[in-house]
């Protein structure tokens, strides 16, 4: 969409008077706000509020959780609304942090990588047609490789090549294993018949995120990560790789490949919701300045050009002997060549330098065995020149300046960045805002730079929460006094635990200790995910 066309929709929301008051500073869920967010009508006098649960957290934390109920006007059916909510004030006595399982010790629950595997086969259609059917794989932990450390010219990507190099000409022995000791080796299904090697990060519940930190009241799940085989089989992506910018602790562990609306908060305490992409970040490499990098469809003879998978061929390059492209993963170099020899992972891009800074590589790749490994450094740019606390990506964009966006403006490439079908992942994410009902997970920000973080049930049990469409969730977020929300992950990934939730406070027996929700996957279980939103307690 067009520039202008989208100020005009923008401009034409601007001139409605009919938008609808926030919800009372109690956030209580009435007939009329509930009939609002998910424009049903209820049965007359059918309508219950089941539960309302408000708790100060800390000072300036707050949780509540509305329960309500109704009978369908059109069939008279069971039909239920349950949303977790909590509020973060501007000067609030704890802050967001994301929480990265793949930047902390340990944490690695290999029943869960089976789990993980299997869930998204059987979501693939490839069932296991029989007992005993074998999908061999072999996942690596690969939390933070890099083609070199310490100068060396040879690193764990190379030993992880010539292992996926032997697995693929049919060499496999046990013995290949002595190639990545170091990278945790785990088999899904035993090594024989088509043996594929693929890369695994941490990923844990939120419910650890804070049962393993005191300081830590609440976690939700994130951001949309690698899921689907076919996203991270490429031998360089990673099951569990987080999608979009991500910074967090002083790191920039996914930098922003991808454009898309980004959740992000300055050292200073300031607070936004902005798009970041590929022309958001700065390349240093040894002393050269750091310059900006370009989109190559864009500008494809520039000094420093991205390149993902899904922008098409890469034009050749006029010089070939003049130029040198990066592949990067996430944020891990994993190879270094010659234009024309590699593709851009689902998970990465490729960088294609050209002229002085391109001459440092080329000098590495003329003598492999050197030991002067080019030291670089990926910096993200944001809006104002302040330190960042974090970062966090996902989409769409619900709610721009208070207002609604409609199914066309959210997908708008000026709303939602590069969030669309056939595009960079999530591969499978339902395009549409009006007819899929899930479970939700949203953060916004109110016009007192409050965080609203919210849980919505649903798709497990209509009775207890229809769930919502990604439009309903945005008039939900409206109601809930944001004038900007954007859309995180959800499905069965949409889980709020609380900490100190104590267990005849959750709405069913059998849940996961300090899970205020119910999530929706089989038997109520949460899903494993690489980074979770965490609400900390700052340090006095």
């Amino acid at each position: 969409m067009p520039l202008h066309d989208f100020e005009e929709q923008l401009r034409s929301l601007r001139s409605q008077s009919n938008l609808p008051t926030p919800l009372d500073d109690s956030g209580s869920l009435d007939q009329p706000a509930v009939e609002y967010i998910l424009q049903t009508p209820l049965q007359k006098d059918s309508f219950e509020m089941l539960e309302f649960e408000n708790h100060k957290l800390a000072p300036g934390v707050f949780w509540q959780r509305n329960r309500v109920a109704w009978n369908d006007a059109t069939d008279g059916s069971a039909k239920g609304f349950c949303i977790n909510v909590v509020r973060l004030e501007r000067h609030a006595a704890a802050h967001i942090r994301p929480d990265c399982a793949f930047a902390q010790p340990g944490m690695v629950d290999m029943e869960a990588v089976d789990n993980a595997y299997w869930q998204t086969v059987w979501a693939s259609g490839a069932i296991r047609a029989a007992r005993g059917t074998k999908h061999p794989r072999l996942f690596l932990n690969t939390r933070e490789l890099t083609c070199a450390r310490d100068g060396a010219p040879r690193g764990p990507w190379e030993d992880l090549h010539e292992l996926q190099r032997k697995v693929e000409a049919g060499t496999w022995n046990n013995d290949l294993l002595d190639l990545v000791p170091t990278l945790k080796p785990h088999f899904v299904d035993a090594p024989e018949g088509d043996l594929r090697v693929a890369r695994y990060l941490p990923a844990y519940p939120p419910s650890a995120a804070v049962q393993a930190d005191p300081d830590v009241l609440v976690a939700t799940n994130s951001g949309f990560f690698l899921n689907f085989p076919e996203e991270y089989e490429d031998g360089v992506s990673a099951l569990h790789q987080p999608v979009g910018a991500l910074y967090a602790d002083g790191h920039l562990h996914i930098p922003s490949w991808i454009t898309r609306p980004c959740a992000l908060e300055w050292e200073d305490g300031v607070r936004g919701i902005e798009l970041l992409g590929p022309e958001n970040l700065t390349l240093q490499i040894e002393d050269y300045p750091a310059f900006n990098l370009t989109l190559g469809t864009r500008s494809p003879s520039a000094l420093a050009t991205v390149w993902r998978s899904f922008d098409g061929p890469i034009p050749p390059s006029e010089d070939p002997g003049d130029a040198v492209d990066l592949v990067f993963s996430g944020a891990g170099l994993v190879r270094i060549s010659y234009p024309g020899t590699e593709t851009p992972p689902l998970g990465g891009a490729i960088v294609r330098l050209r002229g002085a800074v391109a001459n440092p590589w080329k000098i590495f790749l003329t003598d492999p065995k050197s030991p002067r490994f080019p030291q670089y450094k990926l910096r993200l740019r944001t809006s104002r020149d302040r330190e960042l606390a974090f970062v966090m990506a996902a989409g769409p964009s619900l709610l721009h300046d208070g207002h609604l966006l409609t199914e066309e403006l959210m997908f708008s490439p000026l709303a939602a960045g590069e969030f669309r079908p056939n595009g960079p992942a999530p591969t499978r994410f339902p395009y549409d805002a009006t007819k899929s009902r899930a479970p939700r997970t949203a953060l916004g920000l109110t016009t007192r730079e409050e965080w609203v973080l919210v849980v919505v049930d649903g798709r497990s049990d209509p009775a207890h929460s229809v769930g919502c469409t990604l439009e309903e969730l945005a008039r939900l977020m409206q109601r809930l006094g944001c004038y900007r929300a954007m859309n995180f992950d959800g499905g069965g990934s949409s889980v709020m635990a609380i900490e100190g939730l104590r267990p005849i406070d959750q709405l069913k027996p059998g849940l996961t200790s300090t899970v205020a929700n119910i999530p929706s996957d089989t038997g109520n279980r949460e899903r494993i995910v690489p980074v979770c939103i965490t609400v900390v307690r700052k340090k006095l």
